[in-house]
């Protein structure tokens, strides 16, 4: 069939035209402005009627009509489905309760591909019955929001259509029976009122499709998102106003269907703006507020634009025909007021007041009027403007020995002071390892360690709550760890025979997109990579347990320095205990002597009226032995424990190598104070090695030293009942060995090096933290990737009430299997199950295109394989701009973009390929476009 022509179509729309106008009188017409374009100013009470329906659904109708001869000849006949569906739905809802026969008769002729749809007003349900080949679908949704659903929402409700759907072959569905069954079934559904208020729906999302689910199965259909404006107002009303429920179902069963055939989603938006337009032109022939008719010029206009050049030619000539028809109405009454205003008002000096006008009020204002006066003439010197910063350091500046200058950068700059501290090390940190001299290595271990403890407290209090800042500082503390053991084993290579300590897993939770940044990371990975592979199966540096292979001994037994030292404790201690023990000996020489004269003498005693009586006092006998058991003597105790290898560990802490001691005091700063979020439970040992006194003089501590040597036993010296023995005594006795049993101990956390080394990680740092709201419980399904989307079914009884179960399941499957996750961040961009306005989709989002996760042996990111597919990439690109497109007139997307921004970049970040980069580039630059244009 041909098309008409321009002039033919457009007498079928003033045919139609004239037809509405004729059937839609003032108040009609007010209220399908108020619920099909919603303007601002809107009704403070109900203004439902069954009359204001039928109005309604007739000019939705006569659009439809109208707008088949917009269609090519082979796309009106797909038409016709919907408009023989808009003519029944008008049908059915005529009376106030619909029609048994009539709905009877209705699913009695229904053909292959035809369309029913019922608005269940009862119920606040509406049912939509798609005829196929073989089976009949029935689908139902709500009508009207719930009211506290509506006004809890920030912006527009997002609903999801259509609700619960059911397939039933047709053999069941072409029975009599069960087409008047089910006709009654509706009719009293429409007439019964269970609930009061905003009914609920479930007699029909719920008993109805139970009923079906008896005789069919469930359905999988296609589910459009759509953005509910509606509202709640009374202002004193006993009913609140509501938008029209049959809008919502016209609008969710015309496109539900035209989408599921070839006219698809953009027949359905140029059907919108076309019957927007009709209502507009129609709006003309009365006597409308200005404020009304621009509002609908302004929303058509709006919904052209977002058409773009998918609207037909003559549709946009039929939208901008309308608006220039609003313009001129609005200008027209605009110079009705000018011209009366331009006129004079009429001289009639009789009727003036003249020394009442120009008589002033103001009588306790003279000073306050005279100063002014004085004033007004008077200027005012200008303002020197002495602007002051704080310098921007080099490497130098920051590296020095007290962090000095970070300090001060920081009290006078906080954020740019972390900034500029970050560039610098990412920067120049190579560049300053090579400048060290080996005389300088142990001034360069010390600058590192304390500009290392500097900015990371900083930067902790600063990026608190923001994962991807903190995966930074961890960057940085990584590159400076680096730095430092590189330097450090160059002084002491029996270092790179020992484990590094830093365990490659702690690096796989950070946040990280940037291609420097990731780059970076690489390199500190395969650096650590290469360490531990160099290491042999030696202990831990940190150990306590006395073995010949640690390191305080392997170092003692290369260190001439060390064992002298220890001779020196050792000959000291050995002078000390020939002078006890020739101390004993003298002792012990006059106890005999003591007992021998004792021994000669006799106990003095005195008779007197009580008898016999001692004279204790001046008895000798008794004063000798009293000398004899006051005598005592203190014991010696070695100062170095008996086993040999805990006495070097021993002396090996004493004099220390600084830098080594350095690049354990960052290390362990690493690991405990920012990788250890759990609290610390202190000790107190009894014994540390810097208040031993026997070994005080022999100690060398530097200022920044926090690793030591302390004993949770104590000395035989010390202790109350082993430090003195009676004469005599035997050597054994007096001459002890040590008693102390040293381990390594923190002194900034005051514990056991040994028990907190085990707690380190930075999961927690790194990981988003949904707030509080419908996905606070959905917490562990962002955290982890070990979960499966078996799991996550299973535990949908935990789906909070605000969300639907398949965003639920959507969220999170998202995550479940590490090597999956790009994949799943696919197909989630094409099914729009997720709310991508939600911010915890976008931080679900982002907290799985940004974690690195394990590297591959040659420093590839397993979880981001995909990333190196051009026809992966070419394809997500493609679903971000098609999920731009259709939300780019919205300013309500904001957390959307930001999601598109995110997954935009990280692609970019991940190729060099010069197609894809186009693509990302000219993507960012569109949203920088639109973002723009929304902000002005």
């Amino acid at each position: 069939m041909p098309r008409r022509s321009s002039v033919e179509r457009h007498s079928s729309i003033e045919r139609h035209s004239s037809i509405e106008r004729h059937s839609i009188d003032q108040s009609n017409l007010g209220y399908i402005i108020n619920h099909v374009f919603c303007p601002l100013k809107l009704p403070q009470g109900r203004d439902y009627s069954l009359e204001n329906d039928l109005a309604l659904s007739q000019a939705v109708l006569d659009a439809a009509v109208a707008f088949s001869d917009q269609l090519p000849s082979d796309k009106q006949l797909l038409w016709m489905s919907s408009l023989k569906m808009l003519q029944n739905l008008k049908n059915s809802i005529r009376f106030s309760v619909m029609s048994g026969r009539e709905v009877k008769s209705q699913i009695n002729a229904m053909g292959n591909k035809d369309v029913l749809v019922y608005m269940i007003r009862a119920q606040n349900a509406a049912v939509v019955m798609r005829k196929l080949e073989s089976e009949t679908i029935f689908e139902s949704f709500q009508t009207s929001p719930d009211p506290t659903a509506v006004m809890g929402a920030k912006g527009k409700l997002i609903c999801s259509y259509p609700g619960p759907a059911i397939t039933v072959p047709n053999a069941i569905v072409d029975d009599t029976t069960f087409a008047a069954e089910l006709a009654n079934f509706l009719i009293c559904m429409d007439r019964d009122v269970l609930d009061s208020g905003t009914a609920h729906p479930r007699h029909i999302t719920e008993l109805l499709t139970g009923i079906l689910r008896g005789l069919g199965s469930i359905a999988d259909v296609p589910r459009i998102r759509k953005r509910i404006g509606d509202d709640v107002l009374s202002d004193g009303a006993k009913l609140p106003w509501r938008r029209s429920p049959l809008w919502l179902v016209i609008r969710v069963a015309l496109q539900t269907t035209l989408e599921r055939t070839a006219l698809g989603r953009t027949t359905y938006k140029s059907f919108m703006l076309f019957s927007m337009a009709r209502l507009t032109t129609l709006a003309l022939d009365y006597d409308l507020s200005n404020d009304i008719l621009h509002f609908m010029s302004a929303k058509i206009a709006r919904r052209l634009f977002k058409l773009g050049s998918s609207a037909h030619p003559e549709l946009s000539q039929m939208v901008s025909m309308a608006t220039s028809d609003v313009r001129s109405i609005l200008e027209g009454r605009w110079r009705s007021v000018q011209d009366a205003q331009r006129a004079s008002p009429d001289w009639a000096p009789e009727i003036l007041q003249v020394l009442q006008d120009t008589h002033l009020s103001l009588n306790t204002s003279r000073e306050y009027i005279h100063q002014a006066l004085q004033n007004q003439h008077s200027s005012f010197p200008p303002a020197s403007f002495n602007p002051s910063h704080h310098a921007r350091g080099t490497i130098d500046d920051f590296l020095d020995v007290d962090a000095d200058f970070l300090v001060a950068a920081h009290a006078a700059e906080p954020s740019l002071s972390l900034i500029d501290f970050e560039t610098v090390v990412r920067s120049g940190i190579d560049d300053w390892i090579t400048r060290i001299s080996f005389e300088s290595i142990d001034f360069a271990c010390v600058s590192i360690e304390a500009c290392a403890s500097a900015y990371s407290s900083r930067a902790l209090d600063a990026y608190k709550g923001n994962p991807e800042n903190l995966s930074i500082m961890f960057l940085t503390l990584f590159e400076l760890w680096v730095a430092m053991d590189k330097i450090v084993v160059r002084q002491i290579p029996l270092l790179a025979k020992y484990p590094p300590e830093i365990p490659p897993t702690l690096w796989e939770h950070l946040l990280i997109r940037q291609y420097s940044a990731l780059d970076r990371l690489k390199q500190l990975h395969a650096y650590l990579n290469a360490r531990h592979c160099q290491a042999s199966t030696r202990p831990s540096v940190f150990s306590s347990t006395p073995d010949v292979n640690s390191f305080a001994v392997q170092y003692f037994y290369q260190s001439s320095r060390l064992k002298s030292l220890k001779q020196v404790i050792e000959a000291d201690a050995r002078k000390t205990r020939e002078k006890k023990l020739t101390e004993l000996r003298a002792l012990n020489k006059e106890y005999a002597e003591l007992k021998k004269r004792a021994a000669k003498l006799v106990h003095i005693y005195s008779v007197d009226l009580q008898g016999l009586n001692h004279k204790y006092e001046s008895c000798q006998k008794c004063r000798l032995e009293r000398q004899m058991q006051s005598m005592m003597i203190t014991v010696h105790e070695w100062p170095l424990p008996d086993c040999e290898e805990e006495a070097i560990m021993v002396v090996f802490e004493l004099a220390y190598p600084i830098a080594f001691d350095m690049w354990r005091s960052i290390t362990f700063h690493v690991l405990i104070d920012v990788c250890t979020p759990e609290k610390i439970l202190r000790t107190r040992p009894l014994m540390k090695l810097p208040d031993y006194h026997a070994l005080q003089r022999h100690r060398q501590r530097h200022p920044r030293q926090r690793l030591t040597l302390a004993s949770d036993t104590k000395l035989f010296s010390s202790s109350h009942y082993y430090n003195k023995f009676h004469i005599p005594a035997v050597h054994t006795q007096v001459c002890v060995n040590n008693g102390l049993k040293f381990r390594t101990f923190d002194t900034t956390t005051d514990a056991w090096a040994a028990d907190v080394l085990l707690r380190c990680h930075s999961t927690e740092s790194c990981t988003f933290l949904l707030p509080k709201g419908p996905y606070d419980g959905l917490q562990q399904y962002l955290a982890g990737t070990s979960h499966t989307s078996n799991e996550v079914i299973a535990n949908q009884a935990d789906c909070h009430k605000d969300m639907t179960i398949h965003e639920f399941i959507a969220f999170g499957a998202l995550r479940s299997g590490p090597l999956l996750q790009w994949m799943n961040v696919l197909r989630e961009l094409r099914a729009r199950a997720l709310n991508f306005r939600r911010e915890e989709v976008h931080l679900l989002l982002a907290q799985a295109v940004s974690q690195v996760g394990p590297l591959s042996s040659d420093e590839g990111l397993l979880w981001h394989e995909e990333l190196n597919s051009m026809p992966f990439l070419s394809t997500l690109l493609g679903e971000l701009e098609s999920l731009m497109a259709s939300i780019e007139g919205n300013w309500l997307e904001r957390v959307t973009i930001n999601t598109i921004v995110v997954l935009a970049c990280r692609v970019l970040s991940s190729t060099r390929e010069e197609s894809i980069k186009s693509r990302g580039y000219s993507l960012l630059l569109r949203i920088r476009t639109a973002t723009l244009c929304e902000s002005l």
